[in-house]
């Protein structure tokens, strides 16, 4: 007789993981031990260091460039927790916010979220008063605060500009804000198109991970997340050669983290070569996996609509009439009301800035001249694409 399902039975089973240890594979884990970055933790040291020394508050702004994995966003959350816990214990009173432009697209919402660490609300205010008030409490606090802008590029440049330049209220010394700008080579490139360039004190470019430091990242990950015995040494070499094709350490720890999930389901004691092969079946490095929960409703819903139409056999790309169409079909499925084509056009535009679909322009084909641009999907199966924007729509109360 097959045994009746009851979740305290699977609450109650054994696990390979360390209890409580499952978040240390965690994207917004934070690690105290950063390989192969202490080279740039030190530089980072040493472009902060008017701050801890008396010598007053000069703004620094410094820009963490780099691929997807290559650890830009550790390396700047280590760096600014242990210089708030360094100036707490020299009385030097520095804060540390740490903002991800996915989910604070403006800068209103990235002033707004500031300001509610102060329990102040910034309803009614415009962006230029709510930096004004930021300010002031800063000084009448004799606070300096550094802000970590990771994909700084959805912000915008004249948006970091602005903040930066609020700083000449208080003149040379007297600055309160500081800024740490996360992101890739290109969308650096297109934030430069700003005067923001003249205003960068350092640029800090890391380069993706070698097989050696893939796998002393991964020994630690590994020691902080799971029991003793499970992940032996051949598999963390296994993982460490398959993440060194893409250099992404990223792609390393989730590699482990599915694995790890698989052992489990399966009821297993330790992670076996053939579950880091269907882990690695499961896992895009190109992309961010919280990329998915900070898309906002309409921009799953167009996501999904792009997925639908080119999981059909031969379909290689799509129009934006075409897709559309599907637009409006996934919106009356989840009972969503359909924007107009001209915000679905933005809604498409967003998505392929975060690199998620690409908009190319193709020839026409013989016999029909000109061109038009069409949506096609490169790293990211239309199945698995389709699966994640789902499981975000079902799961999410909009």
């Amino acid at each position: 007789m097959e045994e009746e399902w009851s979740i305290e039975r699977y609450i109650s089973r054994k696990s390979v993981f360390k209890k409580n240890a499952e978040h240390t594979l965690s994207p917004s884990y934070v690690p105290k031990k950063l390989p192969g970055r202490e080279a740039e933790l030190q530089r980072l040291t040493l472009d902060f260091q008017s701050l801890t020394l008396d010598e007053g508050d000069y703004s620094v702004n410094i820009a963490v460039i780099g691929p997807p994995g290559s650890g830009k966003t550790a390396l700047v959350r280590n760096f600014g927790a242990n210089l708030v816990e360094y100036g707490r214990r020299r009385e030097h009173n520095i804060i540390f916010e740490y903002i991800d432009c996915f989910a604070a697209r403006t800068k209103s919402s990235v002033l707004s979220n500031i300001l509610a660490k102060f329990n102040i609300t910034s309803r009614g205010f415009s962006d230029e008063e709510l930096l004004s008030i930021l300010l002031k409490r800063l000084n009448n606090e004799d606070m300096h605060l550094i802000i970590g802008l990771d994909e700084a590029y959805i912000l915008g440049g004249e948006a970091i500009l602005s903040i930066i330049r609020s700083n000449d209220v208080y003149g040379s010394g007297s600055a309160r804000i500081s800024t740490i700008i996360i992101s890739r080579l290109n969308e650096w490139r297109m934030l430069l198109n700003t005067t923001l360039s003249g205003r960068i004190t350092d640029q800090i470019t890391l380069s993706g991970y070698n097989k050696d430091t893939l796998l002393e990242i991964i020994q630690y990950r590994a020691e902080l997340a799971f029991k003793s015995g499970v992940v032996s040494d051949e598999i963390l070499e296994m993982v460490a050669e398959i993440a060194a094709k893409t250099e992404n350490a990223r792609h390393a720890i989730e590699l482990l983290f599915r694995a790890g999930k698989i052992a489990d389901r399966l009821a297993e004691d330790v992670i076996t070569p053939e579950m880091i092969r269907k882990a690695k079946d499961e896992v895009f490095p190109e992309f961010r996996a919280e990329i998915f929960h900070d898309l906002k409703k309409h921009e799953l819903l167009s996501a999904l609509a792009i997925a639908k139409r080119l999981k059909h056999k031969g379909v290689i790309s799509t129009t934006i009439d075409e897709a559309y169409e599907y637009y409006k079909t996934a919106c009356e499925e989840y009972r969503i009301e359909p924007k107009s084509k001209s915000a679905f056009r933005e809604f498409i535009n967003f998505l392929t800035d975060l690199g998620l679909i690409s908009n190319i322009v193709v020839n026409l084909g013989a016999g029909r001249r000109g061109r038009r641009s069409v949506l096609r999907l490169y790293d990211l199966p239309a199945e698995v694409l389709e699966e994640r924007c789902r499981k975000i729509l079902e799961n999410k109360k909009f």
